[in-house]
């Protein structure tokens, strides 16, 4: 039986690429939103978790970037966003794990918005 790639396309998993930037707004004004969204149900398995902090991570290696520079200025937290649109079915653990991740965000010298998708802010 062949070894499943943990990271490559999936088109039948929630997050189906995990190489790529689902939704980037650029402000004229600098600074972005970055949107990664998970419009069906995501489970807390291990597989599901790694391919979800995998995206993010790729996110936050092109906030860090020269080519995000190029884009929409320096990186700074009052200005750049990364929204995680989850679907609201999903695992509990997928919400705790997302808040988990604000530090990290942070850090990196970006927000961090999670959203539940259908669900009023």
């Amino acid at each position: 039986m062949p070894v499943e790639d943990e990271y490559g396309e999936d088109l039948e998993h929630p997050i189906p690429r995990v190489d790529a930037i689902d939704v980037h707004s650029v402000w004229k004004t600098g600074g972005s939103d970055l949107n990664i969204v998970i419009a069906s149900p995501l489970r807390a398995d291990e597989r599901s978790m790694n391919r979800l902090l995998r995206k993010l991570q790729l996110y936050l290696q092109f906030i860090g970037s020269t080519d995000y520079d190029a884009q929409c200025g320096p990186p700074a937290a009052e200005r750049t966003t990364i929204v995680v649109n989850v679907h609201p079915e999903s695992d509990k653990v997928v919400f705790e794990a997302l808040e988990q991740c604000r530090p990290w965000v942070a850090s990196n010298r970006a927000t961090l918005k999670i959203v539940q998708l259908g669900v009023p802010e």
